[in-house]
Order: C-alpha cells, then structure tokens, then sequence
C-alpha cells in the first residue's frame, strides 16, 4: 500500500475530515488532499507529524515496514533520539534485540 493510500485509510479510520487533519498539522487542506491523491509528497517534519497524530512510525507510512505498529502512550513524551531508537529497536529480530537488551545491562550495571 502507497503513502496515499495510508494516509487516506488512517484519517478515514480516525473520522477526521482533511481540513480537520491540517489545522492539526498546521498544513492546507489542499496539501493533505494533494498527499491522498499522490501528486505531492509531505516534508519529513510533516511525515513524523502525521506518524505521531496518528500513533504509529513514520516507517509504516513511508512503506519502510508493512506492519502497522502502535506506539506506546508515553512514546509522545520521549526525546526526538529516543523515539528514533525505539523504532529501530521494534524493527529488529528477536535475537538482536536479546543481544542489544543485554548490552544495555552490562552499560546500566557499570
């Protein structure tokens, strides 16, 4: 599935209407109807806006990963570098992230 089509599929999911959407993000109601329709692309700050408003990575909308994942309430409230690394975090296999996990616990018992 395109952007365009996430993107339209996420609003209509969360029954808001395009010009809803972009007083949200600060954007014309032109730019989010350009975005769903496919003849403009969104500036990187809008991609994390819309992955934040609509509660999941920005990787999702991007199609970088096909699984839709749910951020975590309080992911909102992490640093720009925190929320980087938890979505790195998610997108690895079971063993690196047991590997990474005890890495921090050797850095976190020093």
């Amino acid at each position: 599935m395109e952007f365009c089509q996430k993107l339209k599929l996420l609003r209509e999911e969360e029954g808001v209407t395009q010009s809803e959407l972009a007083k949200k993000l600060g954007v014309s109601q032109s730019a989010v109807a350009q975005w769903e329709a496919g003849t403009r692309v969104p500036a990187a700050q809008a991609v994390v806006a819309l992955a934040r408003y609509f509660d999941t990575s920005s990787d999702f909308l991007l199609g970088l990963v096909d699984e839709r994942l749910r951020l975590v309430p309080y992911f909102k409230e992490l640093s720009q570098d925190e929320q980087t690394f938890m979505q790195a975090f998610s997108q690895l296999t079971a063993e690196k992230r047991n590997a990474l996990a005890e890495i921090v616990r050797l850095f976190l018992s020093e």
